[in-house]
């Protein structure tokens, strides 16, 4: 996962990238990828590029409510017993 434009820190800052994006890790940990991120271009690029992925996904999958009858269907679906064979 490294390139050669990257040092030793690069796989695991990018192996923890989602979660360090999503607020998941221990504030230790936040705080080496941030000094991490600070002093590595390619790394911050990523980051960057990663981060975009997630405003436009939760932009364009944004959904309004489920018809109400649509979840009565699958409510139904759901609490049918299982078809055995």
């Amino acid at each position: 996962m490294t390139t050669p434009e990257c040092g030793p820190n690069c796989e695991e800052t990018l192996r923890e990238i989602e979660s360090f994006l999503d607020g998941e890790l221990d504030v230790s940990v936040q705080e080496q990828i941030e000094v991490h991120l600070s002093d590595c271009n390619p790394c911050m690029q990523r980051a960057e590029f990663r981060r975009h992925v997630k405003v436009m996904i939760r932009s364009k999958c944004a959904a309004d409510e489920v018809p109400a009858t649509l979840e009565h269907r699958i409510r139904a679906f759901l609490d049918e017993p299982p078809l055995v064979q």
